[in-house]
């Protein structure tokens, strides 16, 4: 259960920008009240190993009990019903006038009280407000410190001053990245390292963004995140119900973002500002226009693609889902599918920016724009024509023409 890996071979480290993660599956789980109960089910074997030598029938339940409360050991309601057996049964001993029996009863009343959960109160999560993320992909995220201040009403008319203010992020209360690194930004800093040192947690709230960013509102049946990550497992159910207990615990925003509706399981993303949504957004902006883009789009679309570059959906995330589920499940077709519709979108908003400036003379940047994209998306043709035209309209004729011949065009005067 427990995943180790070194920040020198994971590629998740990379993905979030942070290093020196280490699998906490392990100290999640062995906490010291437990360490003692098993300390205490290892002595009541040991007992119930001698009293069964002697043929003493109780030796054999009591060997029974403390088996079942090791394999057991997160069940708080067995735990304190075995130790209750082993009060009674040093109860019952010491009326029989053995003297065996008063170390029955206190161990079953002490370990008895381990056994209770009022030993494992969570601590509330340490205050992130003075770390900051420390990416090998992008610098640290400072956000805006947020004023009492009225918000003014948005103005009627845009300019091409607020171009950048439409599609770059408003006031959310989450940020999140996807495309080329995986960031989750909040006002306490980046969430993101400390979701992904849990391998089933993390794995599970990225599969729930995934599936969110590809249809809003997107619902998942517990039976199906049942057989992501508790196949084969003969209490699906209660370890579902731990996992999604766990997720709604995760530090603010994450925890109030998961929306568990009876059997269907979700994220919310409103007031979140997604990447790929606002590449999605820019992108039917630009069809609209019928490839006529003014200042304001072309700066828009020339912002958005220096910030996100050719990065990938959600990096690593098979990594995740190995570690998680052992590569079972429909999540990695999911998000093959979406780096897919990512890869389109960004070829239509690099299409659509070429050819405008292509038509103001530009030429020599729109080769620039489209190189990279017709090396990505060559299934590509309108990509490939625009890059044709802008080698010609930017004298690189020879190229042009070693394009066409490659895709099978005549030229196109």
């Amino acid at each position: 259960m427990t995943a180790l890996h070194t920040a020198a071979a994971s590629d998740i480290l990379a993905a979030t920008g942070q290093a020196g993660m280490q699998g906490a599956e392990s100290g999640r789980f062995w906490n010291w009240r437990r360490i003692v109960l098993t300390i205490g089910y290892g002595l009541l074997f040991a007992a119930g190993l001698i009293d069964f030598i002697s043929l003493d029938p109780t030796g054999l339940a009591l060997m029974a009990a403390a088996v079942a409360g090791v394999l057991f050991l997160h069940r708080t309601a067995l735990g304190i019903a075995i130790w209750a057996y082993v009060a009674v049964v040093g109860a019952v001993a010491m009326l029989r006038g053995q003297d065996l029996g008063l170390y029955g009863v206190l161990a079953g009343l002490s370990f008895g009280v381990f056994a209770v959960p009022i030993w494992s109160t969570r601590r509330p999560a340490r205050s992130l407000a003075a770390w900051q993320p420390q990416s090998p992909f992008v610098a640290p995220v400072a956000l805006p410190t947020a004023t009492p201040t009225a918000t003014p009403p948005p103005p009627p008319a845009v300019s091409a001053d607020a171009a950048s203010s439409l599609e770059s992020a408003p006031a959310a209360t989450l940020t999140v990245r996807t495309i080329g690194r995986i960031q989750l930004v909040s006002a306490a800093g980046d969430l993101a390292p400390r979701l992904l040192s849990r391998p089933v947690i993390g794995f599970l709230f990225i599969y729930l963004l995934a599936r969110s960013v590809r249809s809003a509102g997107d619902r998942l049946l517990r039976t199906a995140i049942a057989n992501e990550v508790a196949y084969g497992v003969s209490d699906q159910r209660g370890r579902v119900r731990g996992y999604l207990r766990d997720l709604t615990r995760l530090p603010q925003p994450l925890g109030s973002m998961v929306k568990i509706d009876d059997e269907l399981v979700g994220l919310d993303l409103a007031g979140c500002d997604v990447d790929f949504d606002r590449m999605r957004r820019l992108a039917a902006r630009m069809r609209q226009t019928d490839g006529h883009l003014d200042d304001e789009l072309m700066t828009a679309a020339r912002r958005l693609i220096d910030e996100l570059g050719e990065g990938e959906f959600l990096p690593a995330f098979e990594e995740m889902e190995k570690r998680a589920t052992q590569g079972r499940g429909e999540a990695g077709d999911i998000v093959r599918d979406l780096r897919v519709q990512i890869d389109n979108i960004r070829a239509d908003i690099a299409e659509s920016l070429a050819r405008a400036l292509v038509y103001r003379g530009q030429a020599a940047q729109a080769v620039a724009l489209l190189d990279p994209v017709n090396l990505r998306s060559q299934e590509r043709e309108d990509v490939a024509r625009t890059l044709i035209k802008a080698l010609r309209e930017s004298g690189q004729h020879a190229r042009a023409e070693e394009l066409s011949r490659r895709y099978d065009f005549r030229r196109e005067n």
